[in-house]
């Protein structure tokens, strides 16, 4: 049998790479992948998926490598690799759909008070996951009664940019901390100020969520991105983790904010309490847990980068769920091989899909 088609559904940046003739090390992990299954990449911008009509317009590889664009027959799988929020993708991808294409991973913008509402209805999820508000007044007073320690964050997006840190000075006053250009600023204020100041802030909606009291290493605090995904069995697996370290002084790990990546063996180096092993499967553990208990709420999830923080004692506890992982994390931590893994991983997904389809 020939090699069939997979679609990949790329982002605008990547997608510019490619009209330029510019070879990626990203597409490179791709082809390896495909290869691996016996696939044809095709590489996709979403503005030329058109409902109804039987061909499309792809990047494919020539016989000497090369890519070049090329009208083909549409692709019955497709996985989403690119960023769409807007209703009327929703509304694309839905007819796409009714034609009886399978893109996975179909939509990956998802708030994160959805997502931990998701997660709050799996009772034994519960004790992983952070108290977690809409911000507005009643809340702000509730929560600030509550916790010396809070975080303020966007709903959807930012990659920690407008993060901010509330902490409990004395009985009248709090410590808000947010970032100002590439450092941080802290104001002290009463509570009364603090809450007229954050019920202010409107745009997109923020949350505001207890603080986990995470492990450090080198005495800042860490967290541990884990790649979960289903494989060519269809099956979600722990394809990888690494972990996450906020800059000096910083309260946010994201690595776009300073943060610095490691292997987890290398930063519990500085907890000898705890044991890799268990660590490890607890972590585990709980993310499998907590993608069975999405995939039943959110068809075709196949690919999500969970933020999982420890406590200095060990217990994993739920942050943010990404379903667009980046995955550069494991290359700067320099887990080279799981960096590929997190790319094929989804493909033999793709082929697990493309075989449903093969008459029996």
């Amino acid at each position: 049998m020939g090699k069939q088609n997979i679609g990949i559904l790329i982002g605008s940046k990547l997608y510019r790479k490619l009209q330029a003739g510019r070879k990626t090390k990203i597409l490179t992990l791709y082809e390896e992948a495909c290869k691996n299954y016996n696939l044809n990449p095709c590489f996709i911008s979403f503005k030329d998926i058109i409902p109804n009509q039987p061909q499309i317009k792809a990047y494919i590889q020539n016989t000497n490598g090369d890519y070049q664009l090329a009208y083909i027959e549409k692709p019955l799988v497709i996985h989403n690799r690119g960023y769409q929020n807007s209703k009327s993708a929703q509304k694309r991808l839905k007819r796409l759909r009714e034609e009886g294409m399978m893109i996975f991973n179909e939509w990956n913008c998802y708030g994160k008070l959805y997502i931990h509402q998701i997660l709050m209805e799996n009772q034994q999820l519960i004790p992983h996951l952070p108290e977690t508000q809409i911000v507005n007044e009643e809340h702000l007073y509730d929560m600030i009664n509550k916790y010396q320690e809070l975080i303020v964050k966007p709903n959807k997006g930012t990659l920690g940019k407008r993060n901010k840190k509330l902490t409990k000075l004395n009985n009248r006053h709090w410590i808000l901390t947010s970032l100002c250009g590439d450092s941080y600023k802290e104001e002290i204020m009463t509570i009364q100020d603090l809450v007229s100041k954050l019920v202010k802030t409107k745009r997109n909606y923020y949350l505001i969520q207890e603080r986990i009291n995470l492990a450090t290493f080198q005495q800042n605090p860490f967290d541990i991105r884990v790649s979960v995904q289903r494989n060519e069995w269809g099956e979600w697996q722990v394809t990888g983790m690494v972990a996450k370290v906020a800059g000096v002084g910083n309260f946010v790990t994201n690595v776009a904010r300073g943060g610095t990546c490691y292997s987890l063996n290398q930063i519990l180096e500085d907890h000898p309490q705890l044991q890799y092993k268990q660590v490890y499967d607890e972590i585990k553990y709980l993310s499998l847990a907590i993608a069975d208990q999405l995939s039943n709420r959110l068809p075709f999830l196949v690919d999500l980068g969970l933020d999982i923080g420890i406590t200095e004692k060990g217990f994993p506890m739920f942050i943010e769920c990404n379903a667009r992982d980046l995955r550069y994390s494991f290359r700067n931590a320099n887990l080279l091989e799981v960096w590929k893994e997190t790319y094929k991983t989804p493909i033999g997904f793709g082929k697990f899909l493309l075989n449903q389809q093969i008459p029996k």
